[in-house]
């Protein structure tokens, strides 16, 4: 029933306390009591300090009407950059990425572990770039994956280069090892909010003319299947409208928006998961004075990010702008709904 921050402590008091609270089983027993509960949430920020070139992991009360202070928790991350995406979370882990290095962590126990590369034999001429990463876990075999999709492409004789194919690769951080599956996807887009775990599945952004248009590819955890889900016809990229994807009312939100010195932000809401006939549009909230883009949905309130790095909270009842003393490079901000938990990356054999 403890927070983790006193159980941390409290491995501190003898050798049997100590290796209860490091055995897996107290860590699964504590993490369904803080879900059975709901204890625990708060917003978990990510922001690059220009200044320092290195990025921080911030911790958000669930009333983000209290103080505006933002007080910094530091986390050393061995790779930092402003563009480090934050996914998940899932069972208090997070992963960082830039697309080339991918890093879990669980900022509640400061526990970190970075992903080996790759290191399948491409055939010859050929090189392989990100193009999106997920993550999340699969219950039935109680495995955390890393999904990567990648571009196979081949360099041209005018020194550009040549698509070749899209792969699809598997982390499973039991094995500590990447496995490839045998699937056709499309490419999928890297940007801020365009990728998003929900409901047991990872989506991303995909353009995929075959099929008709722009579509959330989704990648089922468990079963390892694709499938593609179009977007309302109002999109048609390009547009000039930027996408995100967040979740709003326990479903997946799609906000198009056009950053500019008033910001407005068309609000669709895909009200049966899967279906896209359900994608309905909720309201229009705006104009926001020199906004960038939304990061999170909590409770009534939209956070974004300022056009100087700063983060905001807009209340969608009162539509009081709201600001805060944190501020990070531009388009560097990322945030989370975060719960605690002491969920460790080591294996057995590295906590012994």
């Amino acid at each position: 029933m403890l927070p983790v921050n006193s159980l941390l402590r409290c491995k501190s008091v003898c050798k049997s306390w100590y290796t209860l609270i490091t055995k897996p089983s107290f860590a699964t027993a504590h993490l369904n009591c803080n879900t059975a509960l709901k204890r625990n949430h708060r917003i978990l920020l990510k922001c690059f300090l220009q200044g320092s070139k290195r990025s921080v992991l911030s911790f958000l009360s669930d009333e983000i009407s209290g103080d505006d202070h933002v007080p910094p928790t530091e986390i050393t991350i061995p790779h930092s950059n402003e563009f480090l995406q934050m996914l998940g979370p899932c069972n208090g882990l997070v992963c960082l990425t830039d697309h080339d290095d991918i890093i879990l962590c669980n900022p509640s126990i400061k526990d970190f572990r970075v992903l080996p590369p790759p290191s399948f034999n491409y055939p010859q001429g050929l090189f392989s770039s990100t193009l999106g990463v997920g993550f999340g876990f699969d219950p039935h075999s109680s495995e955390y994956k890393v999904i990567r999709i990648a571009e196979l492409y081949e360099d041209d004789e005018s020194g550009g280069y040549k698509f070749h194919s899209v792969n699809v690769e598997i982390y499973n951080l039991s094995t500590n090892s990447w496995r490839e599956i045998d699937v056709v996807v499309p490419c999928v887009w890297f940007f801020p909010c365009s990728e998003l775990l929900f409901n047991e599945h990872f989506h991303w952004w995909a353009n995929d003319e075959d099929y008709g248009g722009e579509s959330l590819l989704s990648f089922h955890i468990s079963n390892e299947v694709f499938q593609q889900i179009r977007l309302p016809n109002v999109c048609a990229f390009p547009d000039g409208n930027e996408r995100a994807f967040l979740v709003l009312n326990e479903s997946i939100a799609l906000l198009l928006f056009n950053p500019s010195e008033q910001t407005y932000f068309d609000i669709w809401l895909m009200t049966e998961y899967g279906i896209a006939e359900s994608w309905t549009k909720q309201f229009t909230t705006g104009p926001l004075v020199q906004v960038e883009r939304p990061v999170l949905f909590w409770k009534h309130a939209l956070l974004m990010e300022k056009a100087n790095g700063q983060l905001v909270s807009y209340d969608l009842r009162s539509q009081r702008l709201k600001e805060f003393q944190l501020y990070g490079a531009q388009k560097s901000l990322r945030a989370v709904a975060y719960s605690e938990s002491l969920v460790s990356m080591k294996r057995e054999r590295d906590i012994k």
